[in-house]
């Protein structure tokens, strides 16, 4: 059985913040910004935190799983210079941090997605590079550990352009973490590190989140209330929809897709006590405003609106 986290206080709620995120304030002080993507069960991340406590550390996973047993080990550590944001790497780079923001960046033995046919789902992309090079400051670095060559390789054919340069080399074993052990163990000596120099600054703005309008209707054409699918440059798609036709409310769960964000999350078609309808993203799902979550609303009032 996974043990538990000991306390939630490390861990930033970012969706029910302003972003970007003040970090200064979350860490109650102002010093330099460093992030780990991927920090997994948190082992380097605290040990980090300890050997440094000038620095403000922000350990990145989109899994829950790991975040929780970070969150547990700065616990344990007793560390109030780490914190945990649970999200994937290119949304929260993109959202939570500003440009010229991050003293030093590293990433650990990312998923080298092997097969060909899967390398589109690999991290550090020719765009994601350019992302993470407009959040370093000017003298910072991001260093990449492998046990895969053909993925180091991918990585450094995807410099150009990026602003970024790239310094590569085989390496002992030095980082003394799980995966790291893990290969080791199986018999690896020799490992891949790029690290990532910026050289140009390019930039890349915090993107803007639009104020999310609800539409209110009069009348409601409950037949409507289907399935659909509407493809294109922002694709929304209603899944599932459950309808209490007693009370006059349903959930419908929504997939936006736009650019590079991808959302699921419920809109909740609610009656207004004067008569009609609301229809809003349902609370607690922690929904991106967008220009994405809009055209949904608006497709959907659209559609069970009668007319």
């Amino acid at each position: 059985m996974t043990a538990p986290y000991l306390s939630l206080d490390p861990l930033v709620p970012w969706r029910q913040l302003p972003r970007p995120i003040a970090w200064d304030q979350i860490f109650g002080r102002s010093a330099p910004l460093e992030l780990e993507i991927g920090c997994g069960n948190g082992e380097v991340l605290t040990r980090r935190a300890g050997e440094r406590p000038e620095v403000n550390l922000v350990g990145l996973d989109v899994d829950w799983v790991s975040a929780r047993r970070a969150l547990r080990r700065i616990n344990l550590a007793g560390l109030g210079n780490a914190v945990v944001v649970q999200t994937e790497a290119a949304l929260g780079l993109e959202r939570l941090f500003t440009p010229q923001s991050l003293a030093g960046v590293w990433c650990l033995f990312p998923r080298p997605w092997p097969r060909p046919c899967d390398a589109h789902h690999r991290l550090f992309s020719n765009r994601f590079l350019r992302l993470l090079g407009s959040r370093l400051t000017p003298t910072a670095t991001c260093r990449l550990v492998t046990d895969f060559k053909p993925f180091a390789d991918w990585v450094a054919g995807q410099i150009p352009g990026t602003g970024l340069e790239a310094v590569w080399q085989e390496v002992p074993p030095t980082v003394n973490s799980k995966y790291e052990r893990k290969w080791q163990g199986q018999g690896q000596k020799v490992f891949y590190e790029l690290t990532l120099v910026k050289g140009e600054h390019q930039p890349w703005p915090n993107p803007e989140e639009p104020v999310l309008h609800y539409p209110h209707f009069d009348s409601l054409n409950p037949e409507a209330l289907t399935t659909w699918e509407d493809w294109g440059e922002i694709s929304v798609l209603c899944k599932d929809v459950l309808y209490d036709r007693e009370a006059g409310r349903a959930l419908l769960r929504m997939v936006v897709l736009e650019d590079d964000l991808e959302q699921a999350f419920y809109l909740e078609l609610m009656p207004k006590p004067q008569g009609g309808h609301l229809l809003r993203p349902a609370p607690g799902c922690g929904v991106l405003p967008s220009l994405g979550v809009q055209r949904a609303l608006e497709l959907t009032a659209r559609r069970l609106s009668r007319t």
